[in-house]
């Protein structure tokens, strides 16, 4: 799967560098320094990266845990933080905020997880927490090939104050099968029409495999969260959305969901200027958007009708204290 895998040299005694090494012992492996000099290296193209990906291998230092930015939602918890075990997606959806945060495409893997787990504690020390770990990539999308939940399963059983969301578009199945659900871990998933996932989400697995995964997770017993997030405000998506939103509601029970997400496509101004140059046949970048607070979106006045017509079939299926838009 990667032609290249590229190894800090102060990685290679953790365990995780030792599965991924033999699980792809046909892979080239390259002694670095440090991460950033492959990673942050000048006059990468991304698009071209993308399709040949390779992995970096490496040791995070300095800061592991963050405080959630105000642009994603923190589903009413004060205490909201997240923590990136990766960076980076095998996903290539047009819209990622991704493409404008890193200068490269090759995914980097950190290996040092009990340095993490150590910053978790004490960013949740005598209070709960509300802590996203999908934040730079898609963690079940690469559980086959790192499956980080496996290394850091019996650490959350244990810290019961520490709410975990995972968010995925991955319809791979194997961390709900294998593993019992745990109260304080959310399993957030994805979901738009399949015109948008044929337009804008590349290599992502279509509505229905994902509609499975979320009936597995939901019948081993695990908290689901369905997002709706981002929301494509186009004129010829209105009937779109309205048969999508019925289509999912007759697939899955409503009343087995913990809640759902809802947000408009947005994104940070710097982000969004750094993709447009990129992605210089997109569409989307060439549409239409207002600037608030340095964020790029639809107009207000464009977004209420939307958001009202969508709430409007939403709330039949859905209490609406329990929809979160953002």
């Amino acid at each position: 799967m990667f032609n290249t895998i590229y190894v800090e040299e102060k990685a290679y005694e953790y365990p995780i560098t030792k599965h991924v090494l033999e699980k792809f012992s046909d892979s080239t492996v390259v002694t670095i320094r440090h991460y950033k000099d492959v990673f942050n290296r000048p006059k990468q193209h991304h698009l071209i990266q993308k399709k040949y990906q390779s992995l970096i291998l490496a040791v995070k230092d300095r800061q592991l845990i963050y405080k959630g930015p105000d642009i994603c939602q923190n589903f009413s918890h004060t205490n909201f933080y997240y923590t990136s075990f990766l960076l980076n997606c095998l996903f290539d959806c047009e819209y990622c905020f991704l493409q404008g945060m890193y200068p490269s495409s090759n995914i980097v893997a950190f290996v040092n997880i009990e340095d993490f787990q150590k910053a978790i504690e004490e960013a949740a020390f005598e209070k709960q927490i509300y802590l996203v770990i999908s934040y730079d990539t898609d963690l079940i999308a690469l559980h086959n090939i790192i499956p980080y939940m496996e290394y850091f399963y019996e650490f959350f059983a244990n810290h019961p104050n520490i709410l975990v969301e995972i968010r995925t578009k991955s319809a791979n199945q194997a961390f709900y099968i294998k593993y019992p659900p745990l109260e304080n871990i959310i399993t957030a998933f994805s979901l738009a029409p399949n015109e948008i996932i044929k337009r804008f989400e590349r290599n992502t697995p279509p509505l229905e495999s994902r509609i499975k995964a979320i009936k597995t997770a939901m019948e081993k017993g695990f908290k689901v969260r369905i997002c709706f997030d981002p929301v494509f405000a186009h004129p010829d998506m209105g009937d779109v959305y309205k048969r999508f939103f019925e289509y999912v509601f007759t697939q899955i029970d409503p009343d087995g969901l913990s809640d759902v997400g809802y947000g408009f496509f947005r994104m940070s101004r710097d982000y969004f200027k750094r993709i447009e140059k990129i992605r210089t046949n997109s569409l989307l970048f060439a549409e239409e958007y207002c600037i608030k607070d340095d964020i790029i979106s639809y107009p207000e006045s464009i977004t209420e009708k939307i958001r009202n017509e969508h709430f409007e079939i939403l709330t039949k299926y859905i209490k609406k204290e329990k929809i979160f838009a953002l």
